[in-house]
Order: structure tokens, then sequence, then C-alpha cells
């Protein structure tokens, strides 16, 4: 990745076109002078070693040599090292109104513009804090996940719009519900939800969404956007004109209001707070301040590009080209004079070349390195895969190159590839190196990725063995610890519920056992009663038996049909909300 240290120089480059525009008119004014002295035949003869073409030669190496002089001024800049920051930050979602309510004008320009200016002013103000958007009017839905790329939110915010979400209405408790399921579970990160809304929900329960944001501990703040007193939704045509207010069902012009109790209730039941937004108020600078006192939780260690000046690149070609520009006369057959005068001085220009060959060549693998990071920023693994790749063709030993790989497998989640990677780490790293430490750290989450505890846990060891005030691997070993007894717990659950339902089926099995013993007991007395009646009786006694069991139905088999009922009555229940939903039809669409 390349840049310049002082860009503004970058601008006298403007001079160089009038420069040559200068040359060319000194050039013909200097032959109309020498027309005026002399006949143009007579030039050849008065000044025959005088060469034209060797004139322009020397202007345009000037040209070259000044530009590089100021492309050195501006001193670029290349991204060759690798430096290890700390990002700090909460996990925050923002939950934008976009219902057609929002188009009033009680707030100026309009309540959704005015929440979009709000929106992307909190957003400058962020720093290390991953955000996300959920829009939402008769549904939610997530416009961006959490980023910490704050450009690309501001775009996608500055394209919301009313039509973003097609169902009419406003839904305060799923754009929540949205935000809740769409939190990262990878960090306990501190979690908050800002609420953007005139806050008339419409439909939903608000009430469900803001007990799961309670018992789950995100905090949410609510802004009102609108004036208690109300104002009508404009109508507009395709061409911006203003053409009609909404109206309602029954034909009356639509007033939509601040509902500032259910906002304020949403706020004050999670630990939040409500602020009402105004033309010229500060409401985002307090809701900013507020969540700047969250607890803020360390996101990992992030690997960022540092910068080296290679400003002496285009100042040795610069000097280079200017002593070429010396040496070379404006006469016939002079430059090898002058260059055997310099014979020790251009001795040193094989040297000179092999230097940049060489830089060259370690260019090729850092513009690699560099391409690679700039498609790991885009989330392009893949890509950035290639590119070390490429860097570790060009240079095995490339340490850079390594351990960019290994965090390129990493993303994509082929924790054995990046395992192995960082395990060549530690087998290339000397005794008490850095990188031995950095390595084992990285093992572990590889290790712990993949569900393997017992060794990441081994590796975390390992890290504060080598490091002992690492609390990073300090705090990834008490969550492995933590989460191995937990699955240790849960297997031992697990084996205590299958040896209960093991004896309770045993005991079912005797229960029936005995239950067929006594069945058979029965039978027999009962045949035996058979056989000791009197031989008149013993066909209308047959006859009341058999009669009997025709209207008997066994046990089991009434309760399949009682079982088949009861699900069959729910299936018809099932249909018929899905019809009565069908025919819902929402009274306020804004």
């Amino acid at each position: 990745m390349l840049r310049f240290a002082h860009p503004g120089y970058l601008w006298l480059l403007l001079v160089l076109p009038a420069l040559t525009v200068g040359f060319f008119v000194l050039h013909r004014w200097r032959k109309q002078l020498m027309r005026r002295f002399v006949s143009e035949p007579l030039v050849s003869q008065l000044a025959p070693e005088a060469s034209t073409a060797k004139r322009t030669v020397k202007q345009a190496i000037f040209l070259l040599a000044v530009a590089c002089l100021l492309v050195a001024a501006a001193n670029p800049q290349v991204g060759t090292r690798l430096e290890e920051v700390k990002r700090e930050g909460i996990d925050l979602f923002v939950t934008l109104d976009v219902s057609l309510s929002m188009k009033a004008e009680d707030i100026r320009p309009s309540r959704l513009e005015k929440a979009k200016r709000d929106v992307s002013d909190l957003l400058r103000r962020l720093q290390g804090d991953r955000v996300g958007l959920v829009v939402f009017a008769g549904e939610a839905f997530v416009q961006f996940p959490l980023t910490a790329d704050y450009s690309a939110a501001d775009l996608f915010i500055n394209a919301v719009d009313v039509e973003a979400v097609p169902t009419p209405g406003t839904m305060i408790g799923s754009a929540i519900e949205k935000a809740l399921e769409s939190f990262r579970k990878d960090l306990p990160t501190q979690k908050a939800i800002v609420v953007v809304s005139d806050g008339e929900n419409t439909e939903g329960d608000v009430a469900g969404a803001v007990e799961k944001a309670r018992k789950e501990g995100v905090r949410v703040f609510a802004v009102g956007m609108g004036t208690p007193e109300g104002s009508p939704i404009p109508v507009y045509a395709a061409n911006g004109d203003r053409v009609d207010y909404k109206h309602d069902h029954a034909g009356n012009i639509v007033l939509t209001k601040l509902d500032e109790s259910a906002l304020q209730q949403i706020a004050l039941s999670t630990g939040g707070s409500y602020r009402r937004a105004t033309n010229a108020g500060n409401e985002i600078d307090e809701i900013f301040k507020e969540l700047s006192t969250l607890q803020r939780t360390e996101m990992g260690s992030l690997q960022v590009t540092g910068f080296e000046d290679q400003f002496y690149y285009p100042l040795a070609i610069g000097i280079f080209l200017l002593i070429i520009e010396m040496l070379l006369s404006e006469r016939r057959g002079r430059l090898l004079a002058r260059l055997a005068k310099l014979i020790p001085a251009t001795s040193v220009l094989p040297l000179c070349f092999l230097f940049l060959f060489t830089s060259a060549s370690a260019q090729t693998v850092r513009s690699h390195v560099s391409r690679g990071n700039e498609a790991y920023a885009a989330t392009k693994y893949g890509d950035a895969e290639a590119e070390y790749k490429k860097a570790l063709q060009k240079d095995s030993t490339a340490r850079a190159a390594h351990f960019d790989l290994a965090n390129a497998f990493y993303k994509q989640q082929r924790f054995d590839e990046a395992q192995r990677v960082y395990a060549a780490r530690v087998a290339a790293a000397g005794k008490g190196s850095s990188d031995k430490e950095l390595a084992y750290y990285d093992i572990g989450n590889t290790f712990f990725k993949s569900n393997k505890l017992e060794e990441s846990i081994e590796s975390y060891k390992r890290t504060m063995r080598l490091n002992p005030s690492d609390e990073d691997a300090r705090y990834n070993f008490l969550l492995a610890k933590d989460r191995l007894k937990q699955q240790q717990d849960q297997k031992k659950q697990n084996k205590q519920d299958k040896n209960k339902q093991d004896k309770q089926d045993q005991k079912q099995n005797q229960n029936k056992d005995q239950n067929k013993d006594q069945q058979q007991n029965k039978d027999q007395q009962n045949q035996n009663k058979d056989q000791q009646q009197p031989p008149q009786q013993q066909p209308k006694q047959d006859q009341a038996n058999q009669q009997q069991q025709k209207n008997q139905m066994p046990k089991q088999q009434a309760d399949r049909i009682l079982d088949a009922l009861r699900n069959n009555e729910k299936d018809i229940q099932k249909q018929l909300r899905k019809r009565a939903a069908s025919r819902v039809i929402v009274e306020k669409d804004w």
C-alpha cells in the first residue's frame, strides 16, 4: 500500500507542463533572435557544434529530475511492517424507523432526514466500537451487520428511505428483537441499542422484546423524532412536488404525533435513557456521552500496516538525472570526454543499480503483502490468501507473509491449516522470541475455535509461561477452562439422565410384565369358571362375552385414536390462524 506523507507537494507537479511550454517558447524566441542577428544559412557556419536535439534532451532530463525531486519531497511511504494495536469498544445497533410517518416535517427538513443526520454524526464520534443498522417499519431488516468501517456504514445510512421496508406500519418490538438476534456472540462485549423513532408503534409485542433485552443486559437508548402536537404526512409526486397529505381509510388527513411515553418506557426498562430530537438540539451528543460510559471490551489485536519512508529512491533518481543533465552539453561530441573525467565517480553506478534491483525484488514481496492486507481488510480472505502465497513464492522466509497467511486461514475457518502455519512459526522462532509467544497464543485460538479445549488450554499455558503479563492469554485460558468445565458437566448430566431414563424404562417393562402376568391369571380364572358352569348356561355366557369383547376397545388403540384426534385438531387450529392472519388489515399503514 502506497501513500504520501506530504501529498501537498504533488500539486507542484502541475508546474512541469508550464515549464515544458516555457522551454518551447524560449527555443522559438532564441531562434528568432538568431535570425535577426544573422541569416539562417550562416547559423550552421557560426555555431557548427550546436545541437538542437541535445538541448531538447537536456530539457527533458531536467524536467524528469524536477519531477523525481517533487515526489521525493512528498515522501512516498510503503506499508512494510506489522504493528500490534489494541481496539476496545462496545457493540452498538441503531434501529431506525423508516415508516411513512417519518416523512412528517414537524422537524426540519423531515423526521427521517434529521434522524439520518444524527446517526451519521454519531458514527463520526465512535472510536473502536462495532456498529450495525436495523431499519424497520411493518417489518425489521438488518441494513448492515456489526462493522468498524464507519465510512461504509455512513454510505448505507445515506441511502436509507421509506421504501427500504415494503411492509407498512411500525413494529418497534420486531426491530429490537432483530438487533438482539444480530449481536455477535464471539466476544462478551457490552451491547447497546439506540432506537430512533417517532414512537408510534402500530403492531407487535414491544414489552416482550424489551424484557428480552433487559434479561440479556442490553441497554436501550431512545431518540424521539417529532413533536407531541403532531404533523400531517406529506405525499410527493415523482418530480418532488408536494401534491397532498396522507389520508386514513375514512378519508381524514392523518396527523402523526410523537409518542414519548412508549419510548421512555422502552429506555427506562433497560437502564437506558430517552432524548427528544429538536431542530438544533444536541441529543446525539448526550447519547454518545452515555455510550462512552459503558464498559469497553478489548476486541482483539488488529494487524495494521506500518509505513516506512521511501523518499530516497526518487531522490537518488532525481540527483542522478541532474548529474546527467549537467554532463550533457549542447555541443556535439563532448559527452564522452566529460564522462571520461568522471570515471571514478561513475564506477559506483553498477553498485547503485544492484542496490536498486535488490530493493525492487523486496518491493515485489512487500507489494504482494500490501495487496493481501487490502483484501484482508475488505474481508476478501480468499484473495488475501492468494497474495500472501505469491509473496512466499518470491521469498519463503518472509515473516509478515507467513503471519498474514495464517490469519487468512483463520478467518476462513480453516483452523487446521492455520494451526500448521502457526506451529511452523514456533519452530522457526528463536529462544525467548516474541514470535513464539504470539504463535502459541494464535495456536490456542485455533484450537479453541475447533472446540479442542484441552489443547487450547495447554497453548495458553505456554503463552503465559513466556509472558506472564499477557492478559489476553489469561482471559482466553479462563474462558476455555470454563467452557471445558461446562462441557464436562453437560456430559455428566447427560449420562445421569440416560441412566435415569434406563431405570424408568426398566421399571416400565417390569410393570408391563406384571400386568401381563395378572391378565394371564385372570384369563385362566375365567376359563376355569366357564368350565365349571352348567352346559345349558354355557352358550349364553359365551355369547355375552363375545358381545362384550366386540363392544370394548383395547386401551392402546384408544390412546392412538385420541392422539390422532388431538393432532388433527391442532392442524385445524393452525390453518384457521393462518387464514385469520391472511385476512388481517393494517389499520395504520404509517
